[in-house]
Parts: C-alpha cells; sequence; structure tokens
C-alpha cells in the first residue's frame, strides 16, 4: 500500500531531520579542492569542494574564528571538518565548515599553471602580439553560451550604449566535455568566414574552476593567438583569471565589462562632440577678440606713427621755411643791400668786373637804377 503524499516543504524537512541525527554528517571530514570562492557583503565565504567527478557546496560563516576567509584560493586542495545541513527552501544540500586543513595545490591548479609556463614561454602571452581594438567598430561576434546571464549582459550593455553595432552570436558550449574544441572552432570559423567583423567577445559567467576551465586549455589559447580580429576574452567574475585572458588582445573583467570596452557609448560621443563644438566656439571668439584688439593696437600704431612722422614733417617744413626767409634776396635787400649786375644781366661780384665808365643796373628793394661807373677800387690798386 503507497504511502500518503507528503509536501515538498515536509519532505525537506524529513531530509534535515535525518541528516541532523546522523553522527557522521555532524562531523564529517572531506578532502577536496577549494573552487568558485566568493564573499558576501557580511563577510560570509561560499565556495565549491570539489574531486574529478563531483562537487559539493560550503559555507564559511563569518564569526567562524578558525577559518580566515581570505585563505581560501580556487585551486588549493584541503581537508574540510564540518557538518551537513539542508537548506529547507530549496532542499539543497551544503557542509557547514569548521576547520580546514591546508594539504597543497591542487590538480586543476598545477595545471592550469604548467599551461601557463608553457604558453608564455612560446610567447602567447606578450604585449607586441596584443592587437589594438578598433575605435568604432560595427560587426562584433559573441562565442558563447546561447543562454544565460553572459549572453544577455552583453547584448543589453551593447544595445543601451550603441545603436549603430551589429552582434553576432555563435552558440558554443562554454563547459564540459568538447567546449573547448567547440570554442576553439567558433574562433576559428569566425577568421575564416567573415571579414567583416571587427572584434570577437569570447567568454562566460562566473562557475567554479571546473565550470571556467574549458578557457584554460590549449586548444582555446592557440585559436585565440591565431586570430586576426582582435579577440576580449570575458570569462567569470572580475577576480577570476584563465589563460585566455592572458592570451587574448584584451582582458575584460566580465562580459558586461567586454561590451561596455567594444562598443562606444554615443552619449558619450555626442556629448564629446558637442563640448568640441563649444571649445572651437569658444576659440573662434576669442580668437576673433584677439583679431579686433590686434588690429586696433595696429591702427592705433599707425596713427601713432603717421602722427609722429606727419610732425616730424612740420618741424622739417618749418625748418626749412625759416631758412628760405632767412635766405630772402628780397629780405636781405630790404635791410640795405643790393645787387649790381652789367647790361647782360651778370650779377657783378668783384670790382675787378667793372670798369671805369661801364653802365650797370642797381637791383634795389623796391626798384632798380641804372648807373654809371665812374671809379673803381682794387686791391691791387686804384683806378
Amino acid at each position: 500500500m503507497a504511502l500518503k503524499p507528503v509536501s515538498v516543504t515536509q519532505l525537506n524537512e524529513y531530509i534535515s531531520r535525518v541528516i541532523g541525527t546522523d553522527p557522521l554528517l555532524m562531523n564529517i571530514g572531506v578532502n577536496g579542492e577549494i573552487s568558485g570562492v566568493r564573499l558576501d557583503r557580511n563577510g560570509n565565504a561560499y565556495f565549491a569542494l570539489v574531486d574529478e567527478q563531483s562537487s559539493i557546496d560550503c559555507i564559511v560563516w563569518h564569526d567562524n574564528p578558525d577559518v580566515d576567509p581570505d585563505a581560501l584560493k580556487d585551486g588549493l586542495e584541503v581537508v574540510i571538518r564540518g557538518y551537513v545541513n539542508v537548506y529547507k527552501k530549496r532542499g539543497t544540500i551544503s557542509l557547514t565548515v569548521r576547520s580546514c586543513e591546508l594539504i597543497g595545490t591542487g590538480g586543476l591548479a598545477q595545471a592550469f599553471e604548467e599551461m601557463k609556463q608553457k604558453l608564455n614561454a612560446e610567447g602567447l602571452f606578450d604585449q607586441e602580439h596584443k592587437k589594438t581594438l578598433p575605435a568604432f567598430p560595427r560587426k562584433i561576434a559573441v562565442v558563447t553560451a546561447s543562454t544565460g546571464a553572459a549572453v544577455q549582459d552583453i547584448i543589453k550593455t551593447t544595445k543601451s550604449r550603441n545603436s549603430v553595432v551589429s552582434l553576432y552570436i555563435y552558440p558554443t558550449p562554454v563547459q564540459g566535455d568538447g567546449a573547448a574544441r567547440q570554442i576553439a572552432y567558433n574562433i576559428d570559423l569566425i577568421n575564416r568566414t567573415r571579414d567583416d567583423i571587427d572584434i570577437i567577445i569570447v567568454g562566460r559567467g562566473g562557475g567554479s574552476a571546473e565550470d571556467l576551465w574549458p578557457f584554460n586549455e590549449e586548444v582555446v589559447a592557440r585559436a585565440i593567438y591565431a586570430s586576426r580580429i582582435p579577440v576580449i576574452s570575458a570569462v567569470g567574475h572580475e577576480i577570476d583569471y584563465s589563460i585566455s585572458d592572458l592570451v587574448a588582445d584584451v582582458r575584460a573583467a566580465t562580459p558586461t565589462a567586454a561590451a561596455q570596452i567594444a562598443v562606444p557609448d554615443t552619449s558619450d560621443l555626442a556629448q564629446e562632440i558637442e563640448d568640441l563644438r563649444n571649445l572651437m566656439m569658444r576659440e573662434l571668439k576669442n580668437n576673433a577678440a584677439f583679431d579686433r584688439i590686434k588690429a586696433d593696437n595696429i591702427r592705433e600704431s599707425m596713427k601713432s606713427a603717421l602722427a609722429s612722422r606727419m610732425t616730424g614733417y612740420r618741424n622739417e617744413i618749418e625748418s626749412m621755411k625759416v631758412l628760405l626767409e632767412s635766405n630772402d634776396p628780397g629780405l636781405i635787400m630790404k635791410r640795405g643791400y643790393s645787387i649790381v649786375r652789367d647790361a647782360d644781366g651778370k650779377v657783378i661780384r668783384s670790382s675787378d668786373e667793372v670798369d671805369v665808365g661801364q653802365e650797370l643796373e642797381v637791383d634795389l628793394s623796391d626798384g632798380k637804377l641804372g648807373v654809371k661807373a665812374i671809379s673803381a677800387d682794387r686791391k691791387s690798386g686804384r683806378n
């Protein structure tokens, strides 16, 4: 006879009581590798304890004096001691940590370091191989899962920033067996078939070290390195670093950050253009004002120079007038001087030029006189 059905809440409460009364589960030690450490704002630490085939969620409460949350790092192999409990609202099982004993570096962390050293020695991380992102891309290819937060964040961020850019989603598994090969295949496919793509974004949202592992595989790293199109790697959260981050042309902390890096914000561009326009107008106004001031200064300088030159001319004319007046024969003759000429009008300058009885003409200030020389006094003698 079948038992009477129970509610989901009743089932979860029963499981919780069973687990809570099992002495083994209330004080158990578990060996595994830490993966996906994160801290909440209250100081509680969350991570997964994993081995080759399974994982279990773990939590360290902030008031646990025996565990330092900052010492919990992905890839560490540890022995966790604590108790198993059930989150009755969701029916999920987790391990509450009482103590954490470090054994060494886990297998994934060691594999990561070995791959990192190998590819670095070959020059795949060298800065000289990094390509520059285009300032104004028109078409961007996205290699990621077709569902999930990552692709939605990229689409939403791109649309909010720029209506000109087109996105081309290449649905790709991003975790599990075969994911790395498919990621590499799509990167290569875009390079072979799309000459119009400006940027490739490769990545996924957060997850455990196992979930992110395809982006640490050699086939993905070499596909990114061989890409003629600039590649942005956006894997996990800000604290997560992958091999693809190191080999890519640009590393973004998150998928949202990748879209922000790749796509210029048209509102920012519009504001920048407006600022430049205002700056140009100010410069034009300043230059025009400067030119007016310069023209006024030149005009005043010319007026001053012209006035100075005219004054010099007037002084020179006045001096010449005085000189001319002082040498005017008429004025000289008014002072009692006269001019003596012979019959041909030649001015007589010396008594040696006159013969006794010679008729002469004398110019006076008020007229002329005709005279005849009756004698001539000479230096050599008298006639």
